[in-house]
């Protein structure tokens, strides 16, 4: 039989497929709810730091904008960024993002953190009492000191700055006091002078550089100590930037500050991921006493690896789905399109390929008995066989019993048909064969009786 062009899809053929499609679509969105979390988590744990610091006072900001989108932000307090980074490397403990100054040390690509940026410079402040002006680290020397309690990002970074300066060991005595109680004990005068890591605009901050007999240390060689610890910038705290009616500070003051970068856990869900960046642009982009409008948050200066998510998020903004659909939905949809699209690779494939697979289907039902029928044909053709014809005739009526019993698609009843006519043609070469057979004998029997007479 001479091959025939693809049949196209019946009405009834293209439901079935459709039907299947559909079929597919709903288990894979099931799929993708029970496996790939479409829905983020309603509760989100951030370490922050010491009552009354920075990263106490941002952690309040996050949990407010979040709390706009559903999200519970539960503030785990701690004593800095050293064991913020502690908790977050730690899988048995359920901090899921954390405040971490690029000064405590990175993080390894190999590791299960990665960086969303940096939030702002949280400068070193070292504030001091005396009627005398500090402008070199070397001059607190013999001094008291509160350099933050163990497991500080301040502590660490001040023990470090200190000992290339040269202030190390007696007579200098250091402090493992907590941000609140170290400013409260220079304010007694219990301690010489304190170093504390925080945003420009701290209250307590504000309060120290209001307060008598209380002066901030301008580090004369911020530049120098730039250059040698990587991770600090020299910033400059302008004249008259805290107060410009008293021109407070009198002269510019330089300070080296490393950046707040906000690190979560590679596995945290990516919603949960797109509203700390949404977050982070719209409390850390404003300008402060140090940094200008839009220079936070930024991934330069980065030596953590940065999230792929925050990558696209600087470079293309968010999802638009989120400016125009609710939180939730947007969340799913976005979810789902990470199963929908490489389906749809699949499936439209399939789609142009069901024709054919359609017309497949429907011919591997007869053409096998095709190839026995010519196969036959052939036989009696070669042989032209005058005895056993039962034999011929039982192989060609199974061909026909079997040919009788196929239910195929309306639209390939023709082929059908002509296959069934092909079985009669073959039958007609066969009986052929069979007449004249008979004929012969009927001849042979004539003349016998002939001869007898």
């Amino acid at each position: 039989m001479r091959r025939q062009n693809i049949k196209q899809l019946t009405l009834s053929a293209w439901s079935v497929t459709v039907f299947a499609i559909l079929l597919i679509v709903i288990f894979l969105s099931w799929m993708s709810y029970r496996f790939l979390q479409p829905f983020p988590p309603k509760t989100l744990i951030l370490a922050t730091g010491m009552e009354g610091g920075s990263y106490a006072s941002y952690g309040e900001l996050y949990r407010q904008v979040l709390a706009r989108d559903g999200i519970h932000v539960v503030l785990r307090p701690t004593t800095g960024a050293v064991e913020n980074l502690r908790l977050l490397k730690d899988r048995s403990q359920s901090v899921e993002a954390g405040f971490v100054q690029g000064t405590v040390g990175n993080i390894e690509e190999s590791s299960n953190l990665v960086s969303l940026g940096g939030l702002a410079y949280t400068p070193l402040w070292i504030l001091y009492r005396g009627k005398d002006t500090f402008d070199d680290l070397r001059q607190l020397q013999g001094k008291r000191i509160a350099i933050g309690p163990e497991g500080s990002g301040v502590r660490k970074f001040s023990l470090d700055l200190l000992k290339v300066a040269g202030v190390t060991g007696p007579p200098t005595n250091f402090l493992d006091l907590p941000y609140a109680e170290a400013t409260q004990a220079l304010h007694r005068g219990t301690v010489d002078a304190i170093m504390v890591f925080s945003a420009p605009d701290n209250q307590l901050i504000l309060e120290l550089l209001n307060a008598k007999d209380i002066k901030l240390l301008s580090i004369s060689q911020a530049e120098a100590y730039a250059r040698r610890f990587t991770d600090l910038s020299h910033v400059v705290l302008p004249r008259g930037v805290i107060d410009p009616a008293r021109w407070y500070p009198p002269s510019d003051v330089h300070l080296l500050s490393p950046t707040t970068n906000l690190i979560v856990r590679k596995d945290i869900h990516p919603a949960l991921v797109y509203l700390l960046l949404k977050a982070s642009v719209e409390i850390h982009s404003g300008a402060t006493w140090v940094s200008k409008a839009g220079e936070f948050p930024t991934l330069t200066r980065q030596d953590d690896p940065i999230s792929d998510q925050a990558q696209r998020f600087y470079k293309s903004g968010g999802s638009w789905l989120y400016a125009y659909m609710p939180f939730w939905a947007a969340t799913f949809i976005e979810r789902l399109t990470l199963i929908l699209v490489p389906l749809g690779m699949l499936i439209v494939p399939l789609i142009g390929l069901a024709p054919w697979l359609y017309t497949w289907r429907n011919r591997s039902k007869y053409y096998p008995w095709y190839r026995q029928l010519r196969k036959l044909e052939k036989d009696i053709q070669e042989n032209r066989p005058t005895e056993n014809i039962e034999a011929y005739e039982a192989r060609l009526d199974r061909i026909e019993d079997a040919v009788s019993c196929i239910n195929t698609s309306v639209a390939f009843y023709d082929e059908l048909f002509i296959l069934k006519e092909h079985i009669r043609v073959v039958r007609l070469k066969l009986d052929s064969l069979v007449g004249p057979s008979l004929g012969k004998s009927d001849e042979s029997d004539s003349e016998k009786l002939s001869g007898r007479g």
